[in-house]
């Protein structure tokens, strides 16, 4: 029976491992963007400190950062994964993650939000909300990052 169990302990650390190393692996990618990324956003705005990283695929993918600069002062920087302009933006400049929510809740009334990340449409930077709405749909919800103003909106079908 202690043979049976050292096997079946055995077979569970192999189960485990490789689900990790497969997992890992699937993970790589997405974090060679974003080392890219980080370079490229310190170079252009020469951050010394990432608070939050967020990654938005659109039209195009970008890795967008929120962080401090040498000079003290908070940016937002969203750098293309492909070619293009690295765009920095003062954080202070548009609306922040708990503003985006707080008009999400208050022109949807979604019944959960599941999600807030900052991207770039055609060369606009925006906050995509993803949520729930009142239908039990799965929606995208697009504001403006400067002030907050709706762009778009959609949902799937059920």
């Amino acid at each position: 029976m202690k043979k049976w169990g050292w096997l079946l302990l055995l077979f569970f650390a192999v189960l485990v491992w490789q689900t990790w190393s497969i997992y890992s692996e699937a993970l790589a990618p997405k974090r060679a963007m974003v080392a890219r990324a980080l370079e490229r956003a310190k170079e252009a705005a020469e951050l010394v400190e990432i608070k939050k990283v967020y990654t938005y695929y659109g039209d195009e993918a970008y890795t967008v950062f929120i962080g401090r600069a040498k000079r003290g002062e908070d940016l937002v920087v969203w750098v293309p994964e492909k070619s293009g302009d690295v765009v920095v933006r003062r954080a202070d400049s548009g609306i922040s993650e708990a503003e985006a929510r707080a008009i999400l809740r208050r022109e949807r009334h979604p019944q959960q939000v599941i999600d807030a990340t900052l991207g770039m449409e055609k060369g606009v930077p925006v906050w995509e909300l993803t949520y729930m709405d009142d239908e039990g749909r799965y929606s995208f919800y697009y504001l403006h990052f400067t002030d907050g103003s709706f762009l778009k909106r959609y949902s799937f079908q059920r």
